[in-house]
């Protein structure tokens, strides 16, 4: 099926609205294309304030003055008056609302602010970390940070072009399977004997107490070193659990490996050593995907993430496809820019690091928005769902309790036939730091499994969705 959208609007406007419908076609098994006329044997869309005649049949949808605004000024979208609609069981919201006959709000402006991350690029407010904080979010602010509502105005938009053509339209699947989670680990250390580590445990945790342990959790985490050297080292453990929990679920994952440090909160692990090239060996004849997850500074530092990514291709002998930014660095005006340049193919950065959700409203593959370039992107993007590290900071949670959140952004994923990746680091089996997480892992995959979920590595979810 092709459909061929005809943009009608500004140089500021015309590449964002493009972008708006690529996203918005994106799960549709058609191809688009973008053109000045309508098009025979082609369902055509016209965006636009005016129809030029024609005799072909159209669906028309009205641009907003409103995002033009937003977007002259480098603002968000008011939403203090808002209006809903009902759709697919979900309240969405009308950004935009326009005259439209089809459609009465602006469905691909919507798309922009919500997915874009336009949000990153204008917001003011960022944590200690130069993040865009959840709470600072539309989505947060919204209400909808728990479903994927771009899946919703996807499908919206699907059955409105049925209705005007009067033809069904397939969605694109991965593989046979309508939902899948891409399952991924940040290997962040690989041993409680690394320096740092040692530091953190001796003397953050145990004598300063920055994370309010209890007197037998410093008494323990004083002991971490010593513990590590007799054979019991949390991270090295959680490594073999992460393969083994996998291997015998039949699954492959993704393991973000890192080769630089560039600031305090980087840790160095010996690349060099034995050990360390056998895991890097053993993981990849056995089909796991390696993936570099850069220094902290990269996020605006193209050099030092084409020095990291080579480094790592030298090791494993293998092209790196798939990056993930350490501590989910990044900012809308340099990193998609970065990672092009480096040649990346996959990035799994975007989720909130204090508040799981859909932080871009969406859960399928989608190409991001490089806005120095003002135009779509090379580099695909499946977004963060979950992330170990966003529950382990509750420690009044149980692991139920916890297990329990998990399971509704899951389901929220499979209702929307929808895709996301999540995320478990190797320290897992720490359990102070992630009590009961190895468990929660487990059981997330025996759950998802029943779900039918495809479960893979990131770049095997991403090429797999057509």
């Amino acid at each position: 099926m092709i459909i061929n959208v005809i943009v009608d609007a500004n140089d500021r406007l015309r590449e964002k609205i493009k972008w708006g419908f690529t996203i918005l076609l994106q799960p549709l098994r058609v191809e688009t294309f973008f053109s000045d006329q309508a098009r025979e044997n082609a369902i055509n869309i016209f965006y636009g304030k005016e129809l030029r005649s024609t005799g072909t049949n159209l669906l028309c949808l009205r641009p907003s003055e409103e995002f033009e605004d937003c977007i002259k000024r480098s603002a968000l979208y008011d939403i203090s008056h808002l209006d809903w609609l009902e759709f697919g069981g979900k309240k969405l919201p009308k950004l935009f609302p326009v005259a439209g006959k089809a459609i009465d709000f602006d469905i691909c402006a919507a798309t922009f602010i919500l997915a874009s991350e336009f949000q990153d690029l204008v917001s003011l407010e960022r944590d200690e970390f130069d993040r865009l904080r959840a709470m600072d979010s539309l989505q947060d602010r919204l209400g909808i940070l728990g479903f994927p509502a771009v899946n919703y105005y996807s499908m919206l938009f699907k059955s409105k072009v049925e209705e005007n053509f009067g033809i069904r339209l397939e969605m694109k699947k991965f593989g046979k399977i309508n939902h899948a989670l891409a399952l991924t680990h940040d290997v962040d250390y690989t041993s409680s004997l690394n320096l740092r580590m040692i530091k953190r445990n001796l003397f953050g945790h145990a004598i300063l107490n920055h994370s309010g342990l209890t007197p037998n959790e410093r008494a323990m985490k004083l002991v971490y070193p010593l513990l590590a050297l007799a054979g019991y080292d949390p991270p090295k453990i959680g490594l073999k659990s992460l393969r083994m929990s996998e291997n015998r679920e039949g699954l492959k994952s993704t393991f973000f490996i890192k080769t630089g440090a560039t600031a305090k909160q980087d840790m160095n692990y010996n690349h060099k050593s034995r050990s360390f090239r056998k895991f890097l060996d053993s993981i990849s004849d056995d089909g796991f995907e390696i993936g570099i997850h850069p220094s902290m500074k990269t996020y605006i530092d193209g050099d030092q993430l084409v020095v990291e990514k080579s480094r790592l291709e030298r090791l494993t002998g293998h092209e790196v496809k798939s990056v993930r930014q350490h501590y989910l660095k990044f900012t809308a005006s340099k990193t998609v820019g970065i990672w092009e340049n480096a040649g990346m193919k996959y990035d799994g950065t975007l989720g909130f690091s204090r508040k799981a959700g859909f932080r871009n409203s969406i859960a399928f593959p989608f190409p991001l928005y490089n806005f120095e370039k003002d135009k779509i992107s090379t580099v695909t993007e499946l977004p963060l769902l979950i992330m170990d590290d966003t529950f382990s900071d509750n420690k009044s949670r149980t692991a139920d309790e916890i297990f329990g959140k998990m399971k509704d952004l899951i389901d929220a994923t499979k209702a929307a036939h929808g895709a996301a990746s999540i995320l478990f680091h190797n320290s897992l089996a720490d359990p102070i730091d992630f009590p009961g997480f190895t468990k929660i892992y487990q059981r997330l995959l025996s759950y998802a499994g029943h779900e039918g979920f495809k479960m893979d590595s990131l770049a095997g979810i991403v090429e797999n969705f057509r």
